[in-house]
């Protein structure tokens, strides 16, 4: 119903677009070549494919499992799930070859093991333990006996386990030859030891950068050029595109308003006279019918104190009036003093018919064995948990004994919950409900609080389809009379639009400020047709229009020149200013502290150096300079001026306190290893392999 009314809203404009989509179809026809054929790979990983069908598959388990577990998934959620399951497809593909190539294998024997052998896999024990944690073999034994019988999502859920222990045991072998292969000489330990604990003390002379304003550091090409050629490799860079983009929001207007008010104003005397409130509301409103009794705390803020006000009694009826986006008129149902939270103990008789109900005994049946048990407990209520343990069709029964603490009122099926609000403590009564006959006890109950029931018919104020015409029309204004990016610009400006613009879209982006589901924008941007400067027809998307003009083109790989300079002009103006610190250095030869005196330096002394560490001082990260002092002695004298990253310095080491002598590297060993197996975990063996992969990345072209 929802996509039916959509297309009601946009009817008119319908009309123009499939008319415009048929002409420009007829003419691509035309000027297409006839071997352009668009892919039906999603992917192609070392010349293998990931066939659309395959992923659009792949992508629906996964869609309609996270469905299952959330309830809903949004565009976004849709966007990053199909992400997830391309990275995964990618990623079998390129374990597989290596695992083939190493020649890992799980057989059937093995699999077997990992589910019924003497060490099963650790996710085989977790989902057949029983209550104590301790792995159930019956149990697996009994399912897998049972499999046939199962249905076909069982079935499948199945085989999707199996395939998961079986992916988990080869990932395992894998990353164990991998384990095995670290080997540390003892010479290498020796250094790695030598890093960490030979220690130095230094005399240092510095002049900041800082001491020299932005604003006197001309860079020429000659200094943009050089950093470029050191640097682009390090910078290399996803294919992006940046954009600025036009929203124009379908609001409801004025007119939709008033049409919402007038709509339930109209329903006003059929409401206060109608004996079946539930089926009227149904019928008229765009929310369901709710019973639900609600408190001064649950209750819609915008009619609490007309619904609690002591003169207005049930079957009054008030509006239309205004809350969160729809018009409302409603009727008091009813209005009662209520506790909100009850306690209640309770032996059920079920059977056969009754909801869940597995028992094969008749109605009549239970009837008669709840009268009987309701006679005894009726004379001494203190039976009830004795009898519920032995008797009671609730299997929590046999660990609570029939005591069900404290629930919230409207939680219980309508007539447990009634006795149970209406009676005394301690009272105890024989209860129908669709789960059977129910002796129950009250045990506890809150402090009553008035309460009501109301009846709300609500209308959506939602814009109509001249409203989406008009809008339509507005955008249709701009992208039609302004078709270069000046054109467009002034546009705005003069009609006040509010241009915003997003700088760093990606293929695999999912969300745009202010547009949830930017994709259709997304494809448009990376289409080797789109040309810099191009503006975009009018993209409807979910209550707006959207109108976005390329601004910017990046391609996977080396940086474009003028980016990287721009970006990372604070660098070279940085690197600028030590090579003219170092130039005025050399007026004063070796007499550092005059160096400082007139350069707005500073002397200090740096101990604890380490070429392990990281930190100089309070100079902060400069591994060039430790990397130098640590090469240092005594006996060296003053090194420099240095060009750091932060500063110029002069150095001199004061003393070196080399590591104490040992043969044993164990703590190194330890070490070393883990950083290892941390980085197998972390996914590294992956990464490189991926990294060396060809892949072709057809995503866009599908969603």
């Amino acid at each position: 119903m929802a996509a039916i009314g959509t297309i009601r809203k946009h009817y008119g404009i319908l009309i123009v677009i499939i008319g415009i989509a048929l002409v420009a179809f007829i003419l691509g026809d035309l000027f297409k070549s006839t071997n352009s054929r668009r892919t039906t790979d999603v992917a192609v990983v070392n010349n293998e494919k990931i066939s659309q069908q395959d992923f659009a598959n792949l992508v629906d388990v996964n869609l309609e499992n996270y469905k299952r577990a959330n309830g809903s998934i949004s565009n976004e959620e849709s966007v990053n799930i199909r992400n997830q399951v391309l990275e995964q497809m990618i990623s079998e593909i390129i374990m597989n070859e290596e695992f083939e190539k190493l020649g890992i294998t799980v057989s059937a024997e093995e699999l077997y093991d990992q589910f019924l052998g003497k060490n099963p896999n650790q996710y085989v024990v977790q989902s057949f333990s029983d209550a104590n944690g301790n792995f159930n073999r019956d149990a697996l034994s009994q399912y897998l006996n049972d499999f046939q019988n199962l249905n076909d999502e069982a079935k499948v859920a199945w085989l999707n386990f199996e395939r998961a222990i079986k992916d988990d045991r080869i990932n395992t072998k894998y990353n164990t030859i991998l384990e095995k292969s670290f080997y540390l000489p003892e010479k290498l330990a020796e250094r790695y030891y030598e890093n960490k604990n030979d220690k130095r003390s230094a005399e240092v002379y510095a002049v900041r950068y800082t001491t020299i304003q932005d604003s006197l550091v001309s860079l020429t090409d000659a200094d943009k050029k050089k950093f470029y050629e050191e640097n682009k490799k390090k910078y290399e860079t996803d294919a992006m595109r940046s954009i600025d983009y036009v929203v124009f929001e379908v609001n409801p207007s004025e007119t939709d308003k008033q049409n919402a008010k007038e709509y339930v104003e109209g329903l006003m005397t059929e409401l206060k006279n109608t004996t079946n409130i539930a089926s009227l509301v149904n019928a008229n409103s765009d929310r369901q019918y709710d019973s639900t009794w609600l408190s001064h705390k649950t209750v819609p803020v915008a009619v609490e104190a007309v619904v609690f006000d002591d003169n207005n009694e049930a079957g009054f009826v008030y509006g239309p009036y205004e809350d969160n986006g729809y018009y409302n008129i409603l009727r008091i149902v009813d209005k009662s003093n209520r506790s909100d939270s009850l306690m209640a103990s309770h032996l059920l008789v079920s059977y056969q018919g009754a909801f869940r109900s597995t028992e094969t005994r008749t109605k009549e049946e239970a009837k008669a064995l709840a009268d009987s048990l309701f006679k005894v407990i009726n004379k001494n209520p203190s039976k009830l948990e004795e009898l519920a343990k032995d008797f009671s069709d609730d299997p929590t029964a046999v660990t609570n004994k029939g005591d069900l603490g404290w629930f919230s009122d409207g939680m219980m099926v309508t007539p447990f919950n009634e006795f149970v609000q209406n009676n005394k403590i301690n009272a105890v009564g024989l209860v129908e409900t669709d789960f059977g006959y129910h002796i129950v006890k009250v045990t506890d109950r809150t402090e009553r609080t008035p309460k009501v029931r109301l009846a709300i018919i609500s209308h959506e104020i939602s814009p109509s389809t001249a409203t989406y015409q008009n809008v339509f029309a507005e955008a249709n204004r701009l992208v039609t009379e302004n078709q270069t990016m000046e054109q467009f610009n002034t546009a705005i400006e003069e009609l006040g639009l509010n241009k915003r613009t997003f700088p760093t879209l990606r293929e695999n982006t999912t969300r745009i400020t202010g547009i949830n589901n930017p994709r259709e924008i997304i494809r448009w941007a990376f289409n080797k047709d789109t040309k810099v400067g191009d503006i975009s027809s009018i993209f409807d998307l979910e209550d707006m229009y959207v109108i976005a003009m390329l601004t910017k083109s990046v391609e996977k790989g080396l940086p474009e020149y003028n980016d990287l300079t721009d970006r990372y002009e604070f660098m070279i103006k940085r690197t600028k200013k030590g090579e003219m610190l170092a130039e005025k250095a050399k007026a004063y030869g070796t007499d550092y502290q005059k160096m400082i005196d007139e350069l707005g330096g500073e002397k200090t002394t740096v101990d604890n150096i380490t070429f392990d560490g990281r930190a100089f001082g309070n100079f902060g990260v400069e591994d060039k300079i430790i990397g130098t002092v640590t090469a240092l002695t005594e006996k060296d004298g003053f090194v420099g001026p240095l060009q750091g990253a932060s500063a110029l310095y002069v150095v001199k080491v004061d003393s070196y306190t080399p590591a104490e002598k040992t043969d044993n590297y164990d703590n190194i060993l330890k070490e070393r290893t883990s950083l290892y197996k941390n980085s197998i975990l972390n996914g590294s063996p992956y990464r490189a392999l991926r990294e060396n992969a060809k892949i072709k990345d057809n995503s866009i072209l599908f969603y």
